[in-house]
């Protein structure tokens, strides 16, 4: 029989609205807000609904900033429209796309290469840059990866089965019960100190499954600097 006690209620504060979690084992109020931005406060069984408002209201500048960090975090990039001078992130660097005249190439010329720091799309690839795109930082992700991978496994002391690089949504990264690490192409878009952070993260889960305190050690001790990149990605990731 379910214990509707147990059930989740809605409870709505002002112009905010949480998903309020009831257990006996819990002492004290909690507020937890989710990937996409949902709100959740879990409480004491018997906590009255004032007391729970009021524990909510002390946190609100709290939530309205951790709401405004998660809108950016998620809010989708500016839709590219591949024209000569826009702008591409390549190493955490920018650089710029020119479209070649297809009139004026050889036949043997990629649809998009990269050279003298700029990003060069036949004019008749257009319709298609975007797979190009994809592509193109797939390829160089996964060459960039194979060596960095192989270097820092040695530090965190594994040995992944393989690399995959593809479109992971949000995340960055991922590691499978069966020692295979995937990337997200976008990967390639990032500044190498980053790469290297989420590459760590991922092999430090072939050790650790969640993030405990075991976890972020062996994440630390190879790099010490984990919680300013960490932090660097959590604001500034949205750009890339």
């Amino acid at each position: 029989m379910i214990d509707k006690k147990n059930l989740g209620e809605t409870l709505i504060i002002h112009d905010l609205t949480f998903e309020l979690r009831r257990s006996s084992k819990r002492t004290s109020i909690g507020i937890t807000i989710g990937r996409r931005g949902e709100l959740i406060l879990s409480a004491p069984q018997e906590c009255t609904h004032e007391h729970i408002k009021r524990v909510a209201e002390e946190k609100y500048r709290w939530i309205y900033t951790r709401l405004a960090k998660k809108e950016m975090l998620f809010r989708p990039p500016r839709k590219k429209e591949f024209l000569t001078g826009e702008s591409f992130f390549y190493m955490g660097y920018n650089y710029r796309l020119q479209l070649l005249p297809t009139d004026q190439l050889d036949t043997n010329t990629p649809p998009l290469s990269f050279a003298g720091g700029w990003f060069l799309l036949r004019e008749n690839e257009r319709d298609q840059a975007q797979e190009h795109f994809i592509t193109w930082y797939s390829t160089h992700a996964l060459k960039w990866l194979e060596h960095r991978v192989a270097d820092l496994a040695q530090h965190v002391g594994v040995k992944p089965e393989s690399i995959h690089v593809r479109d992971l949504g949000y995340r960055w990264g991922s590691c499978g019960h069966n020692s295979i690490l995937n990337f997200h192409w976008r990967i390639a878009q990032l500044p190498p100190l980053m790469i290297d952070y989420i590459v760590v993260h991922e092999l430090a889960h072939m050790h650790e499954s969640r993030h405990n305190n075991a976890f972020w050690r062996r994440v630390k001790q190879t790099i010490p600097d984990y919680e300013e990149r960490k932090q660097w990605l959590a604001e500034k990731g949205s750009m890339f």
